[in-house]
């Protein structure tokens, strides 16, 4: 049967942006992550960044266990956040020339809307990256497998936070989203 791999965005060491609503990316992930697979367990594995002195470091270390398997693909999580509090919606970034990611990040997306309302960004909300240098990119350029990384959402936005907030609803969505996207053919 084919997996999922979850990669929980930032570590210990580099907790990621801080949400008045939701706390920081990597706890509010953690949390969900494991709830996911405890909903999915057959489906889903979890890589968490080990902390080290570095980002590069800690996602080489990801990546060498991440590519012993074979993922149907892999999630990197994350949220977005702003200063003005104001920014809004989600965003996937994906390789630029790998359309199965780019196909599975609408999808993802367009649950987004449906569950949460929320807004795609830019252009139909994906981060084309074409080189590891690319902020995010490193995980995406140096997977064997598929790899989406996805900001659903602006912690710093109240309104979105707060929409994110119930864990039920994110871990119900995100566990739909694999269920259904590995039954597929």
């Amino acid at each position: 049967m084919e997996k999922v791999a979850l990669i929980i965005g930032h570590n210990a060491r580099s907790k990621g942006a801080l949400s008045m609503i939701v706390g920081s990316e990597f706890s509010y992930w953690k949390n969900i992550a494991e709830k996911v697979k405890g909903e999915i367990p057959e489906l889903v594995d979890i890589y968490e960044r080990k902390p080290s002195t570095n980002y590069i470091i800690e996602m080489k270390e990801v990546l060498k266990e991440l590519n012993k398997n074979d993922y149907k693909f892999c999630l990197e999580l994350h949220f977005n956040s702003s200063l003005s509090l104001n920014g809004k919606g989600c965003e996937c970034l994906v390789y630029h020339k790998n359309e199965k990611a780019k196909k599975l990040a609408i999808d993802l997306m367009a649950r987004l809307q449906t569950k949460f309302k929320s807004t795609v960004r830019g252009n139909r909300g994906l981060i084309e990256v074409q080189d590891s240098n690319t902020r995010g990119g490193y995980g995406i350029c140096n997977s064997k497998d598929t790899y989406i990384l996805i900001e659903p959402f602006f912690g710093s936005n109240i309104d979105e936070a707060l929409r994110f907030s119930i864990v039920k609803d994110v871990v119900e969505l995100f566990v739909n989203f694999i269920v259904d996207t590995v039954k597929e053919v």
